[in-house]
């Protein structure tokens, strides 16, 4: 076996392995990443309607920028020449939540013997990142670490604000070099009040945003085909799941993150979520068609696509015209194509057949 196909097979077994402990979906929205302006990726993110698109090599560079906070955390325990607290009782990280536990974030460390007398035993945020040496120079010559980053500035707001503290020593170190820049922060209680109110526009929403970046943006075209597609809504997402199900939504006013089936009349796990069910009916504001709200019912949406009217059902009443989530998802890959939905539409019902992968035009559907 070649060198080059041994590390590609190892990053093709770490994309398997993160995809198993589920990183791709984050439980709760994060207090690290509410700073983005995009507030239509923080929902679909949030509903769980966005597959991430990293691979091995973006896995290990997340990797790296762990172990330097790891790496930091130490030199400050060995060396003793300020105090820090990088774990709780149980070994966690530090951890804060809001709205019910859906909005929430873990901090790097909290210090002590930061600040000048008389004030250096009182509790300052730690917060470490890692840059690349372009970024990092930036950075020095900027000497202004919010400005460099809005979404680290809001990040660091939110866990001083989470965790009632006046001060942040933010630590980035040059990933070239391991140069490392530091600037004491002060809170800034008017970012911490914007963040708390766009957590909660973001998780009681149950439409999505409009979108906040066009195609021609340089961000939004590092993103995978599949990933602009449901952000354009152009087509439904991979998941089917409860997080974009019209019946389940957050409950705010409990704890521990919960979501809340009405159809059902149950709380959901988090295996629940994921895993979707049967009675799945897709949030109409995900479908690229005009829903019809007044020819809906408890078990099926009414949508028009063109001179066509389709609906969204439950899987126990898929008839003529009437799809399950899934199917839904297949035929959303091809705009709702009347000539096609049409066409397919008397075999399917003949046969009891069903859309389960429409990959181009020359893929039979069922």
């Amino acid at each position: 076996m070649l060198s080059t196909q041994i590390f590609e097979q190892i990053d093709e077994k770490i994309v398997e392995l993160e995809t198993l402990c589920h990183y791709r979906y984050r439980n709760h929205l994060g207090m690290s990443g509410i700073g983005d302006d995009d507030e239509k990726k923080l929902w679909l993110g949030f509903r769980h309607c966005l597959n991430s698109n990293f691979q091995g090599r973006m896995l290990r560079l997340f990797n790296l920028g762990h172990r330097i906070e790891e790496q930091v955390v130490d030199d400050i325990k060995r060396t003793k020449v300020i105090s820090v607290a990088a774990e709780d009782k149980d070994g966690n990280q530090f951890k804060a939540s809001l709205l019910g536990g859906h909005f929430a974030g873990s901090c790097d460390g909290l210090l002590k013997g930061v600040l000048a007398e008389p004030n250096e035993e009182m509790i300052v945020l730690l917060e470490v990142k890692s840059a690349n040496d372009k970024r990092f120079k930036q950075l020095q010559k900027e000497k202004d670490y919010g400005g460099w980053s809005e979404t680290y500035r809001w990040q660091i707001h939110c866990y001083m604000g989470a965790f009632s503290l006046t001060h942040a020593l933010v630590v980035v170190v040059n990933k070239n070099t391991s140069e490392i820049y530091s600037e004491i922060i002060e809170f800034d209680p008017e970012i911490w009040e914007k963040a708390q109110e766009k957590a909660r526009r973001i998780i009681c929403s149950d439409t999505p945003p409009p979108p906040s970046r066009s195609e021609s943006d340089w961000r939004m075209k590092n993103e995978s085909s599949l990933y602009q597609d449901v952000y354009f809504k152009r087509r439904l997402p991979q998941s089917v799941n409860c997080r974009n199900c019209r019946n389940s939504n957050p409950v705010v006013e409990s704890h521990g993150a919960t979501w809340y089936c009405s159809r059902r009349k149950k709380a959901l796990t988090d295996e629940d979520q994921r895993a979707g069910c049967d009675d799945h009916l897709w949030i109409p504001g995900l479908v690229n068609a005009d829903h019809l709200p007044d020819e809906s019912t408890e078990d099926e949406i009414a949508y028009r696509s063109g001179i066509i009217k389709i609906f969204n059902v439950i899987s126990s009443k898929r008839g003529e015209y009437r799809y399950s989530s899934c199917e839904m998802r297949e035929l959303s890959k091809t705009g709702f194509d009347i000539e096609l939905i049409e066409t397919m539409e008397p075999i399917k019902n003949e046969f009891d057949g069903t859309y389960v992968e429409v990959k181009d035009e020359a893929t039979i559907p069922f």
